[in-house]
């Protein structure tokens, strides 16, 4: 028979049983989410790498000199810098064949033309597959150091939605499984840096030619379409803009959809406006509809030059028409999704390489032949 005295007497015994088996399961909890983000890591490093293939080239890899190696901050690290909330957003996924940081011309030019038209502005590449670079053969970073204002991060897949809304959707392997990993990528990506530190969201497909103090704070554009277009948003880190940030972050934990392209873009952007600005209409989201407190710009504020004249910008015979029609633009999109297979030499006489001599300076002298 049991005594009421043995029990007591391996008391200890248990309570360190116990207290061993609940580190246990700790360890096995975070083990189990770094294995998850680490997949999500290798498979957005893998499809990177793939969709470059085509732009290995052969020989002997270069010799990497230790000076020139310069290893970016994590994002999370100095988080009080975005207090300010003039903050300007890029989110980078392009690698090199070795997998280091490789920005295209035009990338490059996105990025110098935000930090030349908005000075007292900070600046955030924010590179996802990668947490370093070598300076000396990254020809399109070093004219971009020359920026005070240019402040290159990394954001770590393995911790950065920790305690948001999008944990879930993260430990839940969907964006592991989507078909388009890379896009979906971003897509999650620009609403989580807004949602946690408010500012302006840019696709790197655009050059910026006036201050973003001209627009009331909480934006976004409609391309024309029926939907409202994600490439361009603003959203404050307090108040109705971070309240619309968490709907759309809820809305994507909850309806992610990992096989259709805009799913998780122009159409959830969309439908969440729908709901915030109480209308079914793009055209009728007024900043007077939603809140008081929200903008939906109609297509010319961001995207006055669309399809099917997209590709307008790298016609010489198009320049004229082009620049009186953008003359007072605060940005210009280029639709790198259908353009970028339209080569320009820097001394063509196209709109775009027109607008790159003038916005991003640096980045153009140092092309060679093509911009």
């Amino acid at each position: 028979m049991f005594s009421i005295s043995r029990i007591n007497s391996n008391r200890p015994l248990v309570i360190a049983i116990f207290a061993a088996l609940v580190v246990f399961y700790l360890v096995y909890l975070t083990v189990s989410q770094s294995v998850t983000f680490s997949a999500l890591q290798s498979s957005l490093n893998a499809k990177i790498a793939a969709l470059r293939n085509t732009e290995t080239t052969t020989g002997e890899p270069e010799k990497v000199v230790d000076r020139d190696i310069v290893h970016l901050s994590n994002v999370q690290n100095d988080e009080l810098e975005f207090r300010s909330g003039k903050n300007i957003f890029f989110i980078v996924s392009t690698l090199s064949p070795e997998g280091v940081i490789k920005l295209t011309a035009r990338q490059a030019c996105a990025i110098e033309s935000a930090a030349r038209s908005n000075a007292d502005w900070k600046v955030f590449p924010l590179f996802v597959a990668t947490t370093w670079f070598n300076s000396s053969n990254n020809e399109f970073i070093s004219p971009l150091l020359r920026y005070c204002n240019i402040h290159m991060r990394y954001i770590d897949l393995e911790t950065f939605a920790f305690g948001t809304p999008l944990e879930s959707l993260f430990t839940k392997h969907a964006l592991q499984n989507s078909s388009y990993i890379v896009e979906h990528t971003a897509d999650v990506l620009r609403l989580l840096v807004l949602y946690k530190y408010g500012g302006t969201y840019l696709d790197t497909d655009v050059i910026v030619r006036r201050s973003f103090d001209l627009l009331l704070p909480n934006y976004l554009g409609s391309e024309g379409s029926g939907y409202v277009a994600n490439g361009v948003i603003n959203l404050e880190a307090t108040g109705y803009g971070h309240r619309f940030a968490e709907s759309c972050l809820n809305d994507l934990a909850e309806h992610f959809d990992g096989q259709v392209w805009a799913a998780n873009g122009p159409f959830m952007v969309t439908r969440n406006l729908q709901k915030f600005c109480n209308v079914s209409e793009v055209a009728n989201m007024t900043r007077a509809r939603c809140g008081g407190q929200l903008s939906v710009h109609p297509p010319d504020v961001f995207y006055r030059i669309r399809y099917p004249r997209h590709d307008w910008f790298f016609y010489p015979e198009r320049t004229e028409a082009v620049m009186t029609s953008i003359k007072d633009d605060i940005l210009v999109h280029m639709w790198n999704k259908a353009t970028s297979g339209i080569q320009l030499k820097v001394n063509s006489t196209a709109a775009y390489v027109k607008l790159a001599h003038e916005y991003c300076p640096n980045v153009i002298k140092t092309c060679d032949e093509f911009f």
